[in-house]
């Protein structure tokens, strides 16, 4: 028998356990790589799911409050949630812990270090955990720490302190005021303050309330290349209608710091729950909403509690100054701008006023008097209250005693060299305008009184004082005679006295939307012996806030008002000055073309809406326009000789311009040469010039 070759059956079964082990070895490889596949997919997905959370939380919208869906850095906070990403489902959880640095140990600490400035933390670190459930059923978390800064990339240096201490910030050039309308004070340290002119916006109907006061008070250091910005404060008072609300938490006043720089910063008040208000009715400004809330005193008793630290014990009242317990009520608040938000400082407190002629504060000698005055004001009520006030919250002291600004000139040694020794003016029938001006001088914390040493050099830096030009917020009014002269005082003389209104253009400041301290002198006030007697005029200005809003909030800021006056002698017979002209160029620069900003000489028709106006009594002045492009313009004055000569500029067109500067100061005093004076020069430039803001004109 033949036998067959082939497979067998044996072969064949053994063939097929081989293939069958195979197949299931390349199943279950199969599936430990899809497994793997999906668990790193997962892994990816937790990983990008703790990520976004730690950078949602770097993109809030402010420091310390926001309404939402904006968010506040302050308001980061743990917490949790459940997301569904490709059929599966991650728990998102994340811890939030404050770090604030500390200089002394060079460290990191989840508390705020003594003297700690700021009142949010440094940094928060972020803790991020994230779970699922993996292939096997089995639990897995990934976690990932990330830290949120309230500023960028700060250096260990800056963060010191809760102040950016190491890096220079940008210099910004600061052109100064023009006296009479602004004075600058020396500090002491290198730098000078002066206070802009305060610009009224009346919102309300009834010119009760509804008023908004905005200025600024810069600090600046003076330099051969020019003069550099270091401080702006910007401030805003505000007076409200409002009415009684509900329990809420608000904002206690801030408070005044001095850095190692010894620069005066202002920090924010904290947070507590008290009585509120809110706004009643409309027609009232923005800031009426936080006015009405936050301006109550806080509990506890502390210095930090009080908006009026002299006045523990405030009311409020309505329209009619009586008390009002519930229901509306009238009020006022001081703000100044912190982290890009008005917020609410102590109230204003008022320590003298002074009245002069806007000629006599134009004379470089009395500006330098007028400035010393300041000084003797400032440290006089500084060491009443380190010496006398010693304050409490039931305070009891009666205010010091201090010199008015006539009285102080009668010292001799107190009048600057070739500086008038008083006030007082004796003039022919014609105008005048008056300056009224408030020096201010905070209530401190006792605590931050020790740091302030008043024989020190450089003490004013520490100090949170204004000198504020009040001509258009004080109530003017004439004295009353007593008996001799015959007639009225208002037979004499008037002084203008119109109701606050909104000041459109400053450049037109005194003049342009109403009139306040503008004398007009009638006839002779010769008594019947022919001797020439005194008229009075007085300036009065309300304590408080009731006197920068020009809105009168409590009987206490009335009872308190400061007043003062000016002799004025008129003498019809008086000899008048001869008049000197003045002569000086207005250049301007505009841009090439409206995408070229490269600065050329402006076209003619730029000077259409441009104007002048001068504040010194019996001056004229006019512009001459050239008739052709690429020329300057020529201002022409007529004042009278041994003045000094205020100018101001405006310009009204549809383009924004810059006039810098914006006011000159020309003494009149005759030339060496010639019948005309060659006067300084201003430039008249295109806002979209390249560096416009640093452009100066050339003589």
């Amino acid at each position: 028998m033949k036998r067959q070759k082939g497979f067998g059956l044996f072969e064949i079964l053994v063939t097929l356990v081989v293939l069958g082990v195979g197949v299931v070895g390349l199943v279950m490889l199969s599936k430990s790589t899809l497994t793997a596949s999906q668990d790193g997919r997962r892994y990816e997905i937790a990983m990008r799911l703790a990520e976004s959370k730690i950078e949602e939380f770097r993109n809030f919208n402010s420091l310390v409050t926001a309404t939402a869906p904006l968010t506040a850095y302050t308001a980061i906070a743990s917490g949790n949630t459940t997301k569904s990403q490709s059929g599966d489902s991650y728990t998102l959880a994340w811890t939030v812990a404050n770090q604030y640095w500390n200089g002394a140990t060079s460290a990191w600490q989840n508390t705020a270090p003594a003297g700690y400035l700021l009142n949010y933390p440094g940094r928060k670190q972020i803790n991020t955990t994230v779970s699922w459930t993996n292939s096997e059923g089995v639990t897995t978390s990934v976690a990932l720490t990330g830290y949120v800064s309230p500023t960028e990339s700060l250096t260990v240096e800056q963060l010191n302190g809760g102040l950016d201490t190491a890096r220079t910030g940008p210099k910004i050039n600061y052109t100064p005021g023009v006296a009479p309308d602004v004075i600058s004070i020396d500090l002491g340290n290198g730098s000078r303050q002066e206070t802009s002119k305060p610009s009224p916006t009346v919102v309300a109907k009834n010119n009760t309330v509804g008023k908004e006061v905005q200025f600024e008070t810069v600090t600046y250091q003076p330099a051969n290349q020019g003069n550099t910005q270091q401080i702006q404060q910007d401030i805003s008072s505000v007076s409200c209608a409002c009415t009684y609300g509900s329990t809420l938490s608000a904002y206690l006043p801030g408070q005044p710091y001095s850095t190692a720089t010894s620069q005066l910063y202002w920090k924010t008040g904290a947070q507590q729950t008290k009585q509120t208000g809110t706004v009643s009715g409309n027609n009232q400004p923005a800031l009426c909403t936080s006015c009405c809330k936050d301006h109550f005193d806080g509990s506890g008793g502390s210095f930090l509690s009080y908006y009026a630290p002299l006045n523990t014990s405030r009311q409020r009242y309505n329209s009619a100054l009586s008390v009002a317990a519930s229901g509306t009520y009238v009020d006022a608040c001081r703000f100044v701008r912190l982290d890009g938000y008005y917020r609410p400082l102590p109230d204003w407190n008022l320590v003298q006023v002074i009245v002069t002629t806007s000629d006599f504060l134009a004379k470089a000698a009395n500006q330098v008097s007028y400035q010393n005055y300041i000084q003797y004001v400032v440290k006089a009520y500084i060491d009443w209250q380190k010496q006398t006030l010693n304050w409490t919250s039931t305070p009891t002291v009666s205010a010091p005693a201090i010199s008015d600004f006539p009285t102080w000139l009668q010292i001799p040694a107190n009048v600057a060299p070739g500086g008038d020794a008083v006030t007082g003016i004796t003039i022919n029938t014609g105008t005048r305008q008056l300056i009224a001006r408030g020096i201010y001088v905070d209530v401190l914390n006792p605590t931050y009184l020790t740091g302030i040493d008043t024989s020190v050099t450089g003490y004013l830096a520490k100090v949170p004082f204004q000198d504020i030009n009040l001509t258009m917020l004080a109530e003017w009014s004439m004295t009353p005679l007593s008996g001799q002269l015959g007639a009225a005082v208002t037979d004499y003389a008037t002084v203008s006295n119109e109701p606050v209104d909104t000041i459109v253009d400053l450049n037109n400041y005194y003049f342009g939307s109403y009139s306040r301290g503008y004398l007009v002198a009638k006839k002779s006030t010769k008594d019947s012996n022919q001797v020439l007697q005194n008229v009075k005029v007085r300036a009065t200005v309300y304590q408080g806030n009731s006197g920068i809003t020009a809105t009168l909030i409590s009987p206490r800021d009335q009872s308190l008002a400061l007043s003062t006056e000016l002799a004025v002698k008129i003498d019809s017979g008086i000899v008048t000055q001869p008049l000197l002209t003045v002569t000086g160029k207005v250049q301007c620069l505009e841009k090439t073309k409206n995408n070229d900003p490269t600065p050329i000489a402006c076209k003619k028709n730029v000077f259409n809406n441009l104007s002048m106006n001068t504040s010194t009594s019996g001056a004229t002045c006019q512009i001459d326009k050239p008739s052709s492009d690429n020329q300057t313009a020529i201002y022409t004055c007529t004042a009278e000789q041994n003045s000094t000569l205020v100018v101001n500029f405006s310009y009204s067109g549809n383009s924004t311009f810059l006039l810098k500067p914006s006011s000159l100061s020309i003494p009149m005093t005759p030339p060496a040469s010639g019948q005309v004076i060659s006067g300084p020069c201003t430039l008249l430039v295109n806002n979209g010039v390249t560096n416009a803001a640093n452009l100066t004109c050339s003589p």
